[in-house]
This record gives structure tokens, C-alpha cells and sequence, in this order.
């Protein structure tokens, strides 16, 4: 057994210093991981007004080279959670540098991005991470910097362009995107940092915030999410290593675990919650086995990072192991290459106090998602409450109005309302649940440029848009300037 051990341990010292090459090219046989014909990971995943789900992840190279070696970001979108399509690389470190090659002494690396949508745009946040190689590459001596940047696009699918290559006031890796109900963007990073965002989106709205959040193990990866009017953060917790092969669950080491904390305010405090995500490979009994022990092949490397995305009832946890290299290496033979992940989906469930079930990894991964309803439902015949209509739309200039459309039928969820901005002043419409002071589904923020931006299409995401409810829009105007707006509807009911 002894010799075992050593032999063992002894691969998985290799593994992390030379790169196996992948030589099995026989299709994998499992459902988890999702995408099988490169290496991704750093899932972050959110609903986009086409009705289907988005993620970016970064990209792990072919030939390994550990984390230096991540370079650039896919897009990803599924209509059912278990096909994804590959968009192509939408953003490179040579995009960053602006030319084909380093600064001299220096390893540049992109690493856990996110983006989301606001106002026709598609905005990206991803970690400029640089290595000084005058310092070396050992954990305790190097000599590194990291900072976010955000670069943006007309579709998804498209190439990024790099608006702001620096945020100031940011330091720190892995950052979120967050738009709260009452259209407040955030942006977290780096060691539980949380701002706001100015409405262009690529600017801190004044200091960061040292949230508090599990000082103690909070280590990276931080995401949040919101139920049942609660923010979740979400985050990876410091871990020993290495992992004994005889005695993986070892009660006296720190756990690679995806952790969470709870809070009514979305900058903290946060209670700490539970485990969101077990160390992987923990209790995945279906599937192959390490030869010689009671475990998945996966369940010797460590790290943790999670994203989250509501989608027609049902929450998902993404997140990435290396069971696709094990397969590609060693036919499940070996762990394969921790530097080669690839992102796995499965469900997130929740105990009628909020409180999180610890998510079960899976092979076989998550059901189809098959939605029939529209993709959009036009809002017509609308209760007038303080507004008027005309030939072009809604008018209102009193301080508080109301348009109230009776049985909306929102399905099993529609993810977006917009409306056309003929004319605009400093306000804000909100959507709200049956009647004026009802659950908050999401809130547009308008400006006098509101009618010449997207061409006057004001968007925003709703969160908890489903059943049969009476939609009331209301329309605060504390100046009781004249707004006209038309074209109300609610869409990405389904997948277009």
C-alpha cells in the first residue's frame, strides 16, 4: 500500500510539472463536462434577452503550461442547459497588450471573466494577471500585479473591444457583474471587494468596499446571486494540499469547497451559510474510478469556482473539474491535468428556509430544459394611474404614475422588459409584482440621452418574472418633467 501511495503521489507531482499529451481522441463518454472538444473553465453564466444562456469562460491551452498559459475567452449559449454552442474566441491577452508580444520579463495571463448585458451592450470584466519573472515563479518569492479591465460588444458573439484596460480602484482577480432589481450595477473582485458601478459601466461609483465575508476562508472566485430578495456571495475557500491519496477526506486538512454567505444588503455583511459546492470529485459514485482506490480519477486536484443562473424555475451551478483530461490522457486512468478543466453544470437546491443543499456532482448533469411560451408578450390596454395617453405613447410628468396590465401570463419565467423612450428626464420605471407597491422585478434608470441611446430601447433584466399576475409599471419622476414612453413588452421568455 505504502508503495502505492508514493507511486500515486508521484504521478500527481509529475502531472503538475509536465503536460501529457491528449492522445485519446475516443468521445467522452459522459454528459459533465459540457464542452468536450476544448478546455474551459470559469464559467459565469447569465440569461441574455435572446432567451437562451450565456456563458464565458477562459481557456485553458492544448498543450498545458499551467495558468500562465490562459490567454483567452470563449462564449458559449445553450436554449436547454445541456447543448452548448461554441461562438469562438471573443477576446485575447493580445487584444489587452494591443500587439503580438509581451512587455520584456513579464508573463501576462487572462483569467475568471464574467459579462453581462445592459442597454444594448455586452459588457465583459475580466483579471489582467502579470507574473514579473525577475522574481521567479515560486509561490512565496514571485512578484505579480492583477487588475480588472472590462472591454464591450454589440452581440456575444463578437469580438470585445477593450474600453477601459484598467478600472482604477480595482486589484484583485476573479470578478462578477451583479445588476440589483432597482437597476444598480456592482462589480465584485479580487478579496471580497464590492462597488458600485456608474451607469457607463466601466467606472467604480466611488470606494470599494472590504465586504465582510467569511474573512477567515474566503479565498477567491467570488459570485453573487440573488433569491427571494437575499444576496448569496458565493466563493472558493482556502485549501490545503496536497491531497493524501489514502485519506482524501482527511478531517485535519482545509477543504478545496465552494462556500457561501447570505445578507439583506448587497455589499454585506453576509452570514456565513454552508457549503455551496464539495471539494470534486466528493461523492460522485457514478462513473469510473482511480484504479486501485474507491474514487473518481478527478478527485486528487483541487480548486473550486462557481457561477450561478436561474433558468425556468430551477437553479445551476457551473463549475469545472478535469475529468475531461483524465479521459483524453489516461482513458481515466490518471486525474489528468488540473490545468485542464472543463466546465460541469448541475442543479442547486435550496430547504424551505433558503438555506443551500450542497450541490451533487454529477456525470449525467441536468435535464433539458424545454420551454413552449413566446419569446415576448407585448404589453396593450394598460390601466392608466397619473398618465395619459397620445397618438405616440404614454405621457406622464406627475411624480408617481402607474400602468397596470391584468393577467400576464409570465410562464415559467421572461427574463427582460423593455420599452421605446420617446421622450425622457431623470427617472426611473420600475416592475413591479399585482400592484404599485409589489415585488420589485427589475427597474430601468433614464436620463434626458435615454431617447437617443439604443436607439431608444431601454432594457433591463427581471428577476422572479413567472405566473399569472397583474404587471404594474410605475414611472417615479421626482422632477415631473414630461416622459413619453410606448412599446412595453416583456421578452426571453423562450429561446429566439
Amino acid at each position: 500500500m505504502r508503495f502505492k501511495m508514493i507511486a500515486l503521489a508521484l504521478m500527481v507531482c509529475i502531472g503538475a510539472m509536465a503536460q501529457k499529451k491528449n492522445w485519446n481522441t475516443k468521445p467522452y463518454p459522459y454528459n459533465n463536462p459540457v464542452v468536450k472538444h476544448m478546455y474551459t473553465a470559469d464559467a459565469a453564466p447569465h440569461v441574455m434577452p435572446d432567451g437562451r444562456v450565456w456563458m464565458v469562460t477562459s481557456v485553458d491551452h492544448e498543450e498545458g503550461g499551467n495558468y500562465a498559459t490562459m490567454h483567452s475567452y470563449h462564449t458559449f449559449s445553450s436554449t436547454d442547459m445541456v447543448n452548448w454552442t461554441d461562438h469562438g474566441e471573443v477576446l485575447s491577452v493580445w487584444d489587452v497588450l494591443g500587439d503580438d508580444k509581451e512587455p520584456e520579463g513579464e508573463d501576462w495571463a487572462l483569467w475568471a471573466p464574467d459579462m453581462i448585458y445592459r442597454n444594448g451592450k455586452y459588457y465583459l470584466y475580466f483579471p489582467v494577471r502579470i507574473l514579473h519573472k525577475d522574481h521567479g515563479y515560486d509561490e512565496k518569492k514571485r512578484k505579480t500585479e492583477s487588475y480588472i479591465a472590462v472591454a464591450v460588444a454589440d452581440a456575444p458573439d463578437q469580438r470585445f473591444k477593450v474600453i477601459n484596460p484598467k478600472i482604477e480602484g480595482t486589484r484583485g482577480i476573479d470578478p462578477a457583474v451583479f445588476i440589483d432589481d432597482d437597476d444598480q450595477p456592482y462589480l465584485y473582485y479580487g478579496s471580497h471587494y464590492g462597488a458600485k458601478l456608474k451607469e457607463n459601466m466601466y467606472e467604480l461609483d466611488g470606494k470599494p468596499v472590504h465586504m465582510k465575508v467569511d474573512d477567515e476562508h474566503f479565498m477567491e472566485a467570488i459570485w453573487m446571486n440573488k433569491r427571494e430578495g437575499k444576496y448569496y456571495v458565493s466563493y472558493h475557500a482556502h485549501y490545503g494540499k496536497p491531497i493524501d491519496p489514502e485519506n482524501p477526506d482527511d478531517p485535519n486538512r482545509l477543504k478545496s469547497l465552494l462556500n457561501y454567505g447570505v445578507s439583506d444588503n448587497p455589499l454585506g455583511p453576509f452570514k456565513y451559510g454552508g457549503t455551496l459546492n464539495y471539494e470534486l470529485g466528493v461523492n460522485v459514485n457514478e462513473g469510473p474510478k482511480l484504479p486501485g482506490y474507491d474514487y473518481v480519477p478527478w478527485r486528487l486536484y483541487q480548486s473550486n469556482h462557481g457561477g450561478i443562473v436561474e433558468y425556468h424555475g430551477k437553479e445551476y451551478l457551473f463549475y469545472h473539474t478535469s475529468a475531461l483530461s483524465s479521459w483524453r490522457q489516461d482513458e481515466f486512468k490518471g486525474p489528468g491535468t488540473w490545468t485542464q478543466r472543463s466546465v460541469c453544470i448541475d442543479e442547486i437546491k435550496y430547504k424551505p428556509d433558503g438555506t443551500i443543499v450542497p450541490v451533487q456532482q454529477t456525470l449525467t448533469g441536468v435535464e433539458k430544459v424545454e420551454e413552449k411560451q413566446a419569446f415576448e408578450i407585448q404589453l396593450n390596454d394598460a390601466e392608466l394611474q397619473g398618465a395619459k395617453r397620445d397618438r405616440k405613447g404614454i405621457v406622464s410628468n406627475a411624480k408617481k404614475a402607474c400602468l397596470l396590465f391584468d393577467d400576464v401570463d409570465l410562464g415559467s419565467g421572461y427574463y427582460y422588459f423593455g420599452c421605446k423612450v420617446k421622450q425622457a428626464a431623470n427617472a426611473k420605471v420600475e416592475v413591479r409584482l399585482d400592484h404599485m407597491e409589489g415585488l420589485l422585478l427589475g427597474a430601468l434608470s433614464l436620463s434626458p440621452e435615454s431617447s437617443t441611446i439604443n436607439k431608444g430601447i431601454a432594457e433591463t433584466f427581471l428577476r422572479g418574472a413567472k405566473g399569472k399576475h397583474t404587471l404594474c409599471i410605475v414611472i417615479l419622476n421626482e422632477e415631473e418633467n414630461e416622459i413619453k414612453l410606448s412599446d412595453f413588452r416583456v421578452f426571453a421568455g423562450n429561446a429566439n
